[in-house]
């Protein structure tokens, strides 16, 4: 089967009402989450089912099904990160203070200007660190200050920035579809792959902006400090 027929038939997929694509994101989701997966994967079957939407092949109650099977994916992968670093949390807690990272956390927040005024202990602010790559260390945060469900209501909140970017982009792209068994599937591909570049170029931007905001302005250090031995008297 030649590399066109293949991605047909994952847009093909994507569009039916079989369950195994309801478990499919499920296990994608909650490997994810545990740090196993393949690149590419989820953002691509996403966009496809995006492009269903927008050509009216997959009615809008499909997507609700696809979507809660992956958030409850996704919930359960991190609540058994959550366990496994809270069954650890003797060592967990020791490797906190030792590195001082709650101190690490409140000095950085503080260096950071309006950023010091929100609460890091909340649903947003786990949802920002996931969608620019925070998503280990917010979750050992949450672990130690035992708020589970301010974690999970991050998770949900940044799944619906993620997922609903990529299906929208999907669904603007399928609705601009005359003919869905014209299309070429590799499209989807480059649509997929510049969409994450874009994401990755802007999450980027975004840490070296908050790095920049966190430097310290440095003394001017020995210059205003007068050498030993002027003194006059």
């Amino acid at each position: 089967m030649d590399i066109e027929g293949f991605l047909r038939g994952i847009v093909d997929f994507t569009a039916t009402l079989d369950p195994r694509m309801a478990l499919l994101f499920f296990v994608i989701c909650c490997l994810g989450e545990i740090g196993i997966s393949i690149l590419f994967l989820l953002e691509f079957l996403w966009v496809n089912v995006g492009i269903n939407v927008g050509t009216g092949k997959m009615p809008p109650w499909h997507l609700l099904e696809l979507w809660l099977c992956a958030q409850v994916g996704r919930q359960l992968g991190s609540l058994i990160l959550y366990r496994i670093a809270r069954f650890g949390m003797p060592a967990l807690t020791r490797f906190y203070h030792k590195i001082r990272l709650d101190r690490i956390f409140n000095k950085l927040i503080a260096k950071s200007g309006p950023i010091a005024r929100i609460n890091i202990i909340s649903p947003f602010s786990v949802a920002f660190a996931r969608l620019i790559g925070g998503r280990f260390p917010m979750l050992l945060v949450m672990a130690a200050k035992k708020r589970f469900r301010m974690l999970a209501l991050g998770i949900l909140l940044s799944s619906i920035v993620f997922d609903g970017l990529y299906i929208c982009v999907g669904a603007i792209f399928g609705m601009t579809i005359e003919d869905i068994k014209e299309f070429n599937p590799l499209y989807t591909v480059l649509i997929t792959v510049g969409l994450l570049a874009v994401i990755y170029l802007v999450t980027f931007a975004i840490r070296f902006f908050i790095k920049r905001r966190r430097q310290p302005n440095e003394p001017a250090g020995d210059m205003t400090t007068p050498p030993p031995g002027d003194d006059s008297t």
